[in-house]
């Protein structure tokens, strides 16, 4: 039930957030009498909230458990401070991005001030194979995984997007020997991005990745500034963990 309400790029539209009881039961194929002691359940310990027109949105206790998640753990906390610097020093779109159920989900977001913007919101799925993070991302995965995770969803949604699981895997592999990734066109027409994947269990069990994006072309050093942050953000990590 609580997975209706995390947003999706459907077309490049987002997916409704807010529902009324019987549009939640006819999506589950659930009876109306289960479906609403489950919302009045979740509404009660505030993981859910219903609106003055008898609907339903996640709620403030999703908030809160965000915060935990972020503070248990400090190298979490070393990332979301580096989200924030990063898009101010580039004036770019800076993203933390980990794996769930076949996508890459947003888990932490600052949107540039370039005339070209990707905007995600927290807890949206993005497509892993158009994105210098989706790569990011399955390039931590084994050959068998990304192929499995990708078989049948490389859907073009760009000039430049792969479209193959050939040249995709050329990509992933690139990026296992580099350790950064670089992709323009392949989610949005003029849209650059890259990334860097992110130590595993930084955020959890899932793999993770930093990514910036915005305009292919700046008037200013975004972009150089960008990927020497994300260059040695990548390598002060790595010395961490080691």
């Amino acid at each position: 039930m609580l997975q209706l309400f995390i947003p999706e790029v459907v077309d490049g539209r987002a997916a409704c957030t807010v529902y009324r009881l019987q549009d939640i039961a006819r999506h589950l194929g659930w009876d109306d009498g289960t479906t609403h002691r489950f919302l009045v359940s979740l509404t009660e310990i505030g993981m859910l909230e219903r609106t003055g027109d008898d609907r339903f949105c996640i709620g403030v206790l999703a908030v809160q458990l965000a915060s935990v998640y972020v503070a248990a753990s400090e190298l979490r906390g070393v990332v979301i401070q580096k989200v924030e610097e990063l898009s101010a020093a580039t004036r770019l779109t800076t993203d933390v991005g980990a794996l769930q159920c076949g996508a890459m989900v947003v888990i932490a977001s600052r949107q540039g001030s370039t005339p070209l913007t990707s905007r995600c919101m927290l807890g949206e799925k993005v497509p892993l194979h158009a994105t210098a993070a989706g790569k990011a991302i399955l390039s931590q995965l084994a050959d068998a995984e990304v192929e499995e995770l990708c078989r049948g969803k490389l859907v073009a949604l760009a000039s430049n997007t792969r479209t193959t699981l050939s040249s995709l895997m050329w990509d992933i592999a690139h990026a296992r020997e580099s350790g950064f990734v670089s992709t323009l066109s392949e989610y949005a027409e003029g849209l650059r991005s890259i990334a860097i994947p992110l130590p595993a269990g930084c955020f959890g069990i899932r793999p993770a990745a930093l990514a910036c994006s915005g305009p292919a072309t700046l008037s200013h050093r975004g972009w150089e500034i960008a990927e020497e942050e994300l260059r040695a953000f990548a390598a002060h990590l790595h010395s961490s963990a080691a």
